[in-house]
């Protein structure tokens, strides 16, 4: 326990107390004398402030001003410390940050109600340190510790409630170690905890939410096919009784597609149409409900990614058979200059500093393997091979130097794949057609599939264009600066990027990312079914907050206090000596 009075030795300065007494006190008093006149004498001048006799007392104010100041220096110099009531243990408060915690009811979210409540805690009794952590997808902390609510309110714009999930198990796990036991836990949700239970009396479980019904889309696609983009919207009813959802999709002012469902209590219905590849930005919308936040999704074109392939056979069957299967994938471009991909016989490595090759070799005495064959299916090229009751024949030889097998006939490659110090990848394909019936399975569109596939996605842009809330945009670059638009009007800029840039989509909408001259549009809809279902919210409180003996307090230093109330008291004696009021 830490003492009331930090330097107990300073009392020894109280000794100027009597001091002070004695001055005032002890006058000189002279005898009487008669005379004759007065008028050789001057007028009667007060008599000296020391003495060796005791007067009746008859003290001045600034007397008792001085005494004052003195008994409050010497106080402040012993250090005196309070427990003020506030001085508790600190709290670390989990804020739950999916976007359930926006579901509203009464025109007040859950999310509001939490943040009153919490606001309402400090102007109760203000915890000594107050960290608040965000339990989203993952826990992080947000900010600096807060001391009061002008400092905890500056951190509050960061709780967006945006999540597609709350990680509050992690966050409690997190908030432990942090609070090393010593530390109140708070958490802030709309739902009970598991098992209504909370272990320990460190932990206070709120939660803010209520049962209420919802329609919500939980899936969004739009696939290239073609011409065509293939669209499928997935809605679901959250809610005890039957209900009608009325589905519209726009692409801009234009109606595409109109849907009126009826869906049973928890039933899921799927939307499915083709819009032409043309179409701009798909926006489907459900009517208005207790979560706006699952009722729109955006949809914007698929990525079409298509390979610029050179064919530079010499031997026609051979031609044939690449054309053939280069046709089937639907990812070769139409346009064949400035090749990104070139297929040849001649085994020389093509110019360009982008430019993947794939030479084959067709070698007239070749042996029919018909397996078992071994397929690195790990492997970019080997992904979806089997190779059953095929046979391939093949020249014997031996792997060449840095290239990798892929596909094995025992001890002799037929697929090998090496990448040179450009970063460009080489592919050997040992196969005699004449031989083999590979050509003639359906593993060799899949082979090339696999081929142009790998190759569009080294191309520069976006993988993937329709995300879910909660995942990470993709993006190929060239090495230039990129600068990527949020839905909320800010800007984030990268200027120096690396191979893959992954950037965070926190926000649902649609973002806009900028590469050099080129512009790729992307979307982010809220898609969690697990979050756009309300039935499980609940209002109340479990657990509480321990009040053990051992309860650790902060102590506060008073010495500002009463240095304060002596300059106050110097103060006023220095007015009553300048308004003439001291007395003698």
């Amino acid at each position: 326990m830490i003492p009331f009075l930090t330097y107990p030795l300073a009392l020894l300065a109280m000794a100027s107390l009597p001091a002070l007494a004695a001055i005032y006190i002890l006058r000189n008093r002279f005898r009487r004398r008669t005379v004759s006149s007065l008028m050789l004498w001057r007028f009667r001048v007060p008599s000296q402030e020391g003495g060796a006799k005791v007067h009746r007392i008859q003290l001045p104010l600034v007397f008792f001003l001085e005494l004052l100041a003195l008994v409050l220096l010497a106080t402040a110099a012993t250090g005196p410390r309070w427990k003020l009531p506030q001085s508790t243990r600190p709290l670390i408060v989990i804020l739950d940050d999916s976007f359930s915690m926006r579901a509203v009811k009464d025109n007040t979210s859950a999310q509001a109600r939490a943040r009153e409540y919490l606001q309402s805690l400090f102007r109760r009794q203000a915890p000594p340190v107050t960290r608040l952590l965000l339990a989203g997808q993952e826990p992080r902390l947000l900010g600096p510790p807060a001391r009061t609510w002008a400092e905890a309110g500056k951190l509050m714009p960061q709780w967006t409630c945006h999540a597609p999930s709350s990680a509050l198990e992690a966050a409690l796990t997190l908030a432990s170690e942090l609070g090393k036991q010593q530390a109140n836990l708070l958490v802030l949700t709309d739902h009970p905890p598991p098992d209504k239970k909370v272990a320990g009396d460190r932990v206070e479980w709120h939660s803010f939410g209520e049962p209420l019904d919802n329609a919500a889309f939980i899936n969004a696609s739009r696939t290239a096919l073609g011409d065509q983009d293939r669209c499928l919207l997935e809605i679901a009813n959250f809610s005890a009784k039957p209900r009608e959802a009325r589905v519209l999709v726009l692409a801009g002012t234009n109606l595409v597609q109109r849907a009126l469902l009826s869906l049973a209590p928890q039933e899921h219905q799927r939307v499915v149409f083709n819009v032409p590849s043309t179409t701009a930005l798909l926006s489907a919308t459900l009517d208005d409900d207790a979560l706006g936040e699952d009722n729109q999704v955006h949809l914007t074109p698929p990525v079409r990614k298509k390979v610029r392939v050179q064919v530079s056979l010499t031997n026609d069957t051979l031609n044939a058979l690449v054309e053939r299967a280069l046709d089937a994938t639907g990812l070769r471009a139409a346009l064949s200059q400035n090749p990104e991909l070139v297929i040849q016989q001649s085994g020389t490595i093509p110019s360009g500093s982008n430019v993947w090759s794939l030479n084959w070799v067709a070698a007239t005495n070749a042996t029919a393997y018909t397996g078992p064959f071994i397929i690195d299916t790990s492997h970019p090229l080997g992904e979806g091979l089997g190779l059953q009751g095929a046979v391939w024949a093949a020249a014997s030889a031996s792997n060449a130097p840095g290239f990798v097998p892929v596909v094995l006939a025992g001890n002799v490659p037929l697929l090998s794949a090496a990448e040179d110090a450009l970063g460009r990848r080489h592919f050997t394909l040992n196969l005699d057609p004449v031989l083999s019936t590979v050509q003639n399975t359906p593993d060799w569109p899949i082979l090339f599939w696999n081929l142009l596939q790998w190759r569009a996605g080294e191309l520069p842009g976006l993988e993937d264009s329709n995300l879910r809330l909660g995942t990470e945009a993709i993006l190929k670059t060239t090495g230039e600066a990129v600068t990527v638009n949020l839905p909320d009007g800010s800007v984030k800029a990268f200027a120096k990027t690396a191979d893959r840039l992954s950037l965070e989509a926190p926000l649902p909408g649609l973002y806009t990312i900028k590469m050099g001259p080129a512009t790729y549009p992307c979307s982010v809809n809220s898609l969690a079914a697990e979050e756009s279902d309300l039935s499980g919210c609940q209002t109340g409180q479990w657990g509480k907050w321990g009040e053990d003996a051992g309860r650790r307090f902060e102590e506060t230093s008073l010495i500002w206090t009463f240095g304060l109330a002596a300059l106050l008291a110097l103060a006023a004696h220095l007015w009553v000596l300048a308004a003439g009021k001291g007395g003698n």
